[in-house]
């Protein structure tokens, strides 16, 4: 008895068979799974497939067709159901399907339906370790993102949030060198306005325990990285410190060129005069200490200055 197998899609074509009762029968399931599929039954469809295939294989020559024909559909059927899962919001079973697709596609030598499934597969990790540091769960999103990177090491935005998420979950130096490597991927200037971040946020701690040169270097990182009113601000203060005017007196210009109208100007203006004061230029000294003779906090201290300690004109 002649027996056609039905046209799936697009993809494979008719093939005909006049066999035993067994082929018959693998024939049959074939042609109920190339219906199931046409009519977007993917479950359904990929169940039978895998039926027919396990009976086509025990006719062994006689049932090779069938055989390859399965084999050929089945990884693309995965893969349906993989996008399918993932427009539902179910990363977790498009990946698994993802994954099962991609390998069978690869052992049958299909490198279109592979290359598709491999390429998604880390575009869906991502999104879910995206939710993972959206939800604060800082570990988990900095293992994902790190498995992303492996399998995409020139992923930019990955190595990114990677080392935002490693930040973010404590390990300090680990971010450092993840965020260098963003930077070197065509994430430059996100990168580096996270460095500076966290070594605006490490010279802030320095100051806390009175660790002057540590916060001093910590600042000038940030600055390096990305200048900012803050880390200058610090350098001014921790430079005079440690006596070194010079550092200091660019600190707090900086400073004063960022925040014009910042509340401890008058602050700043004292300090800035301080350090030219130390540095023996009397008369940048002067020119500071003036602003300030009528601030209530420090005016005094400036009239001294100006009148009596240095004589200022």
């Amino acid at each position: 008895m002649k027996k056609i197998l039905l046209v799936v899609s697009v993809l494979f074509l008719a093939v005909g068979f006049t066999f035993a009762q067994d082929l018959e029968s693998a024939t049959n399931l074939y042609n109920e799974a190339a219906t199931a599929l046409n009519e977007g039954k993917d479950s359904l469809a990929l169940a039978t497939f895998q039926d027919a295939q396990t009976k086509a294989e025990a006719l062994g020559d006689e049932g090779a067709q069938i055989v390859a024909n399965c084999k050929g559909i089945i990884p693309k059927i995965y893969l349906s159901m993989a996008k399918t899962a993932a427009k539902n919001n179910d990363n977790n079973t498009a990946i698994s399907l993802l994954k099962t697709s991609s390998e069978m596609a690869k052992a049958n030598a299909d490198s279109v339906t592979f290359e598709e499934a491999d390429d998604l597969i880390p575009q869906l990790m991502l999104q879910n370790a995206n939710i993972l540091l959206n939800k604060h769960q800082f570990s988990e999103a900095a293992d994902l993102y790190r498995q992303v990177c492996e399998i995409q090491p020139g992923n930019g935005v990955a190595m990114l949030r990677y080392g935002m998420a490693e930040n973010a979950s404590g390990d300090i130096d680990g971010a450092i060198e993840t965020l260098k490597k963003a930077q070197e991927l065509g994430e430059e200037a996100n990168a580096k306005k996270q460095l500076s971040n966290i070594y605006l946020k490490k010279s802030a701690e320095a100051l806390k325990t009175k660790d002057f040169s540590g916060a001093l270097e910590s600042a000038q990182q940030s600055v390096s990285y990305l200048d900012n009113a803050t880390a200058e601000k610090i350098i001014g203060m921790t430079a005079l410190a440690t006596k070194k005017y010079d550092t200091a007196i660019a600190g707090f210009e900086s400073y004063i060129a960022q925040s014009p109208d910042a509340k401890d100007l008058n602050q700043i203006y004292y300090q800035v005069g301080s350090a030219y004061e130390a540095n023996g230029n009397t008369g940048k000294a002067c020119a500071y200490y003036k602003k300030i003779v009528n601030d209530k906090r420090f005016g005094q201290a400036a009239q001294y200055k100006v009148k009596t300690t240095l004589k200022c004109k």
